[in-house]
C-alpha cells in the first residue's frame, strides 16, 4: 500500500530505521538515481535523457528565451524566470554531489540497521517506528509544497494567457495558436515537475538523515540513564552494558561521518542560492505580482524556506541532544561502581564531549543562525530596490 509507511505502531509489524527513506527511494528510482536489478542499460539511457532534460536543457532554454524575448518580458515575468534560472543552475550540482557520495547513503542505511539491533525493548522499537513515520511524512509534505508551486504557477499563467516560465521550445511557437500555447505550457509544466522533484530530493535527504539520527541519540541517552540501576546485575555485567553504549556512540559517529560529505556540498549550494532567489521572489511579490502570480510566488518562497531551515534547525537540536547525552553520562549511577567501570565511563565521557556538527562546504557551520544570516541578504536586496525606487522605474 502507498501509505503503508505512515501506519501507526503495531507491535507485530514495526518499521525499522532504514524505512525512513522508503518514499525517498521510490523517487530515486523514478528520477534515475537507483538502478533496478534488470534492464539496467535501458534504465541508464532513460535516466541520462531525463537528467539532460532537467539539468541541461532547462537552464539553456531559459538563457535562450531571455536573449530572444527580453524586450517583451514584464518585470513579473523577468523575475520569475531569473529565480527559476538560479535554482536550475544549482540543481544539477546538488544532484551530482548526492550521486557522487551515494555510497554514503547505503552505508548510512547499513549502520541504521546495526543501531536497530540494539533496540531490544518494545518501547525503543516503537520510538524508532514513530521517527520513521515522521521522516516519511516529511517527504510527502515536501512533495506537496514543491508540487503546489509548480501547479500554482502553471494555473496562474494559464489564467493570464502567458507561458508559466517562458522556457525556449524549438519545436513549438506558443504564439502561433491556442493549441500551440497549451502544448508549450504543458511541456514546460512536465519539465518543471521533473526538475522540481529532483530539487526536492536533493533538499529533503539531509533532513531525513538528521531526523532518524536524533532518535538514536535519544535512545542511547535513555540507555545511559539506566546504567547500574538494575540491582541484580554484577559489576562486570554493568560494565558490559556501558561498553555496548560506547559501541552505540561509535556507530552514531560513523553514521554522521558517512552522510557528512554530501550534506556539506548540498547545503553550501543552497546557502549560496537562497539569498538571491528569496530576494528576487520578495521583490516580485511586493512590487509586481497580481493575486494569481502572488499565490504562485508565495508557494515558491515556501519551497525556498524548507530547502534549508528545517535541517538547520535539526542541526541545532542535534547539538542539544549531544549535550544532553554528556549530561546523562555524567549524572548516571556510577558512584558505587568498580574502578574499571569508572575508567571506562571517563573514556566514554571524554569521547562524548565532541558534538555532532555539520558544515556547509567546510566554510561555516550549518545552524539556524547561519540560515538567518543568509536569508537577511534577501531583505537587504528588497530594501535596496525600495530605496532606489527601481520598482516604479521598471513598471
Amino acid at each position: 500500500m502507498l501509505f503503508n509507511y505512515l501506519r501507526k505502531p503495531n507491535p507485530k509489524n514495526l518499521l525499522g530505521s532504514p524505512d525512513a527513506f522508503r518514499y525517498f527511494e521510490y523517487a530515486m528510482f523514478c528520477m534515475g538515481w537507483k538502478s533496478p536489478a534488470t534492464y539496467k542499460i535501458l534504465y541508464y539511457i532513460t535516466s541520462s535523457l531525463l537528467f539532460a532534460w532537467c539539468a541541461v536543457y532547462l537552464p539553456i532554454g531559459i538563457i535562450i528565451s531571455c536573449k530572444k524575448d527580453i524586450n517583451t518580458f514584464t518585470p513579473n515575468e523577468l523575475l520569475t524566470v531569473l529565480q527559476l534560472f538560479f535554482n536550475s543552475v544549482g540543481m544539477p550540482f546538488k544532484v551530482i554531489f548526492f550521486n557522487v557520495y551515494i555510497s554514503g547513503f547505503y552505508k548510512a542505511k547499513k549502520l541504521l540497521s546495526e543501531m536497530d539491533k540494539r533496540c531490544t525493548t518494545m518501547k525503543e522499537r516503537v520510538e524508532v517506528h514513530r521517527s520513521v513515520v515522521s521522516c516519511n511524512k516529511a517527504y510527502l509534505i515536501y512533495q506537496f509544497i514543491y508540487t503546489a508551486y509548480t501547479i500554482s504557477t502553471f494555473l496562474s499563467a494559464a489564467l493570464s494567457g502567458k507561458l508559466p516560465w517562458r522556457i525556449y521550445n524549438p519545436f513549438v511557437d506558443w504564439r502561433a495558436s491556442r493549441s500551440s500555447f497549451w502544448n508549450a505550457a504543458l511541456n514546460e509544466t512536465a519539465l518543471m515537475l521533473f526538475a522540481v522533484t529532483q530539487t526536492l530530493m536533493s533538499d529533503i535527504y539531509p533532513l531525513l538523515y538528521g531526523l532518524i539520527l536524533r532518535v538514536h541519540i535519544k535512545l542511547l541517552r535513555l540507555r545511559v540513564e539506566k546504567l547500574c540501576t538494575e540491582p541484580g546485575k554484577s559489576d562486570a555485567e554493568n560494565e558490559q552494558d556501558l561498553i555496548k553504549c560506547i559501541k552505540d556512540h561509535k556507530l552514531i559517529f560513523e553514521y554522521a561521518a558517512a552522510i557528512r560529505p554530501a550534506i556539506s556540498c548540498t547545503i553550501l549550494i543552497q546557502f549560496l542560492l537562497i539569498g538571491i532567489c528569496l530576494g528576487l521572489s520578495m521583490i516580485n511579490l511586493l512590487f509586481f505580482s497580481d493575486i494569481w502570480t502572488g499565490l504562485a510566488t508565495v508557494a515558491y518562497i515556501n519551497g525556498l524556506m524548507v530547502q534549508t531551515f528545517p535541517f538547520c534547525f535539526v542541526c541545532d537540536l542535534l547539538r542539544t541532544d549531544c549535550e544532553l547525552l554528556v549530561s546523562a553520562i555524567f549524572h548516571s549511577n556510577w558512584i558505587h561502581s568498580s574502578r574499571s567501570y569508572k575508567s571506562t565511563l571517563i573514556y566514554f565521557l571524554k569521547n562524548s564531549q565532541k558534538s555532532i556538527a555539520f558544515t556547509a562546504g567546510s566554510v561555516f557551520p550549518i545552524s539556524t543562525r547561519s540560515n538567518i544570516k543568509v536569508a537577511k541578504l534577501a531583505f537587504s536586496v528588497v530594501t535596496f530596490v525600495n530605496q532606489l525606487n527601481l520598482a516604479d522605474r521598471l513598471t
